[in-house]
């Protein structure tokens, strides 16, 4: 029996809802997909719910359970995936943090809790934390831009915890939270004492900084906090491999999905140009994802431009974003050919009048190149046609389904 190669391809925060400005059509609807609409054909179709069905995921629990594994299980916290996808090297102990830079007043309130979504100086801001904060009470600390806003920051000591709260409001005008220690542990006391001194500290560096006044004197926000939130501990998940037996490549620029796929073992790839936002280059993370494709049994590629135009509430952005999703996969397909299981899906919805992710179901594709099923009769991907598939499964039987029809699946029980 012939074995498929794989592609999953996962465009962050796809699912949506109708749009007013869109004559009450979803984004996928509104725009024209002939390569996917081809695809379509010959792939079985559905709804996906990558928790349970109601269950609002994040991008950290959907894709582990898209990849196979229970995050009631082996969710321990974002932190850690940030900081790895960050250029962190991570060891038992330590304890990580996901953040944004921010801007905030003098009296810790928040004024904007991205200071922009593109900093253009975050990597200078990064340099100086590092240079003028090593250690506070004797724990090491070290400081990571991810992508645009965001930073990680590792704790690496003894007796740290990452029982402890954030210091992130979630809301512009509520000042910066202190944290708190979750349980009564002296670790989780510790350490988020530790993290409350940090935050100032990060304040009184950023503040002062040249690279803040120059952004002042442009009008523009100055970063001078970074605002904490998904503490966890470092732990090691299971490798990829070792319960796929695929041999397994990812394409990614965002910091969290390349640190969950790096810590399956996986090889992660950040093409030249790939940003995580609109202005991504599209067309070079295909070009790898079909390169990566001769010599990977399967093959993850991932889009966080759909989330971030979401979120910003920017309908025609979305909209580009699909335009250049169905552009990506006809390059695949002339570079690599169509004898290959391919899925297409979100993670989860982030309807863009919402601006927040919602517990809302994701169309979900899975074109298989052999001609021996009766396939779905559906004429679009979207969250409308989708619902006429067959297919409502669990981010946890995505993988069940690939190792199925590409014929790499091993048999449950005698």
């Amino acid at each position: 029996m012939k074995h498929y190669k794989i592609l999953l391809f996962i465009a962050d925060g796809l699912g949506d809802r109708p749009v007013s400005k869109l004559n009450y059509k979803t984004p996928l609807e509104a725009v024209d997909k002939p390569t996917v609409r081809e695809l379509l054909k010959s792939s079985l179709v559905g709804m996906m719910d990558p928790i349970s069905p109601g269950v609002v995921a994040g991008s950290d629990t959907s894709h582990l359970s898209i990849f196979g594994l229970d995050p009631k299980k082996f969710y321990k916290g974002r932190g850690a995936f940030e900081a790895i996808g960050a250029g962190a090297r991570l060891k038992g102990g330590d304890v990580a943090f996901r953040g944004n830079f921010a801007t905030v007043d003098n009296e810790f309130v928040v004024k904007d809790r991205r200071a922009g979504r593109k900093i253009e100086e975050a990597e200078d801001l990064v340099r100086e934390l590092n240079e003028k904060i090593k250690e506070i009470d004797g724990v090491e600390v070290k400081f990571f831009h991810g992508t645009e806003h965001r930073v990680a920051i590792v704790l690496r000591g003894k007796g740290l915890s990452d029982k402890i709260s954030d210091t992130d409001p979630h809301e512009v005008g509520k000042k910066v939270l202190d944290s708190r220690p979750l349980t009564n542990s002296d670790a989780a006391k510790r350490t988020a004492e530790i993290v409350n001194k940090l935050t100032k500290r990060i304040y009184e560096v950023l503040s002062q900084s040249e690279y803040n006044k120059k952004r002042i004197e442009k009008g523009e926000l100055p970063a001078n906090i970074i605002l904490l939130r998904g503490a966890s501990e470092y732990e090691e998940l299971p490798a990829f491999e070792s319960y796929t037996k695929l041999k397994a490549a990812a394409v990614s620029a965002t910091a969290l999905i390349k640190g969950i796929c790096e810590q399956l073992g996986m090889k992660v790839v950040t093409p030249v140009g790939a940003t995580g936002g609109l202005d991504t280059n599209y067309i070079g993370k295909a070009e790898e994802a079909a390169k990566l494709l001769n010599d990977y049994d399967f093959v993850f590629l991932h889009l966080k431009a759909t989330d971030a135009a979401s979120h910003d509430g920017n309908v025609e952005g979305k909209k580009y974003a699909i335009e250049m999703i169905d552009k990506m996969i006809g390059k695949i397909l002339d570079r690599f050919g169509s004898e290959i299981v391919i899925a297409i899906t979100g993670d989860h919805a982030t309807p863009v009048e919402v601006r927040e992710h919602t517990g809302d179901p994701v169309p979900f594709m899975l074109y298989i190149p052999y001609s021996n099923l009766v396939f779905d009769d559906v004429k679009d991907f979207n969250e409308r046609e989708a619902r006429k598939g067959t297919l409502r499964i669990r981010g946890l039987d995505v993988m069940n389904l690939l190792l199925n029809y590409s014929y790499r699946a091993e048999k449950y029980g005698a």
